[in-house]
């Protein structure tokens, strides 16, 4: 029943099922998909590329008291008479996402129809971390300052682990672009360099560059995501 194998993790102990079970999934069925938790999408803007490719961004909201796990979006093109077209899903940059956090998404259609006229962006799926949160420890992202760099924006700022006893063998940022009226341009996921690990209350440096769609972002944000020590 995994739903993102990108997700797994060295060391994760996984359960795989054995025998026959007479209760148990049809062969060649697929799993039932959770019901979604109650979650917001905003941002959501189309953009075309020089090679004629559609992108599609957004960002999740995760507005539960709950750590979100299995974030994933579904996107589909209509023709003017409300015809399908196309569609396609994606899972949020983030893996988990922190109660009142948010992460963003993208989808490429690499040969978008040219005759779409509306689209439709929900929620596939959303289910609550559970024992799963205890892989993530507690980050916060401080002292942010964006900046040109030629085309690009440069972001930088500081990383600090906020959980009180967890130690962090890893962290991620990620980084969302967003334009005058809060669409998003861009995302870029990168890892932190850290000095072996990250202990409860230190600290490290960041810096990302962006290449945004449309004109210069207007603003940003930036989330951190701390991956237990395994050590």
């Amino acid at each position: 029943g995994i739903d993102n194998p990108q997700f797994l993790q060295i060391g994760q102990e996984l359960i795989i099922p054995i025998g026959d079970d007479e209760a148990g999934p049809i062969p060649g069925l697929l799993l039932p998909t959770a019901t979604p938790l109650p979650l917001v999408i905003q941002g959501v803007a189309f953009y075309e590329t020089p090679v004629g490719s559609l992108w599609c961004l957004g960002e999740i909201v995760n507005t539960t008291d709950l750590t979100l796990a299995n974030a994933q979006v579904y996107v589909a093109l209509f023709d003017a008479s409300g015809g399908l077209l196309v569609e396609a899903s994606a899972f949020a940059a983030a893996e988990a996402i922190p109660p009142g956090e948010r992460s963003p998404f993208g989808i490429l259609f690499t040969s978008p129809p040219p005759d779409w006229a509306n689209s439709q962006v929900t929620i596939m799926r959303g289910e609550a971390a559970g024992p799963l949160a205890a892989s993530y420890v507690s980050m916060a992202v401080a002292e942010t300052e964006g900046q040109p760099a030629g085309p690009q924006l440069q972001v930088g700022g500081i990383v600090q682990n906020t959980s009180p006893d967890q130690t962090a063998g890893s962290v991620d940022v990620i980084v969302t672009t967003y334009d005058t009226e809060g669409m998003v341009t861009a995302f870029r996921q990168v890892p932190v360099e850290i000095a072996g690990a990250l202990a409860p209350g230190s600290t490290a440096p960041f810096t990302i560059r962006l290449n945004s769609h449309g004109a210069f972002p207007a603003d940003f944000g930036a989330i951190a995501i701390g991956h237990i020590s395994s050590e």
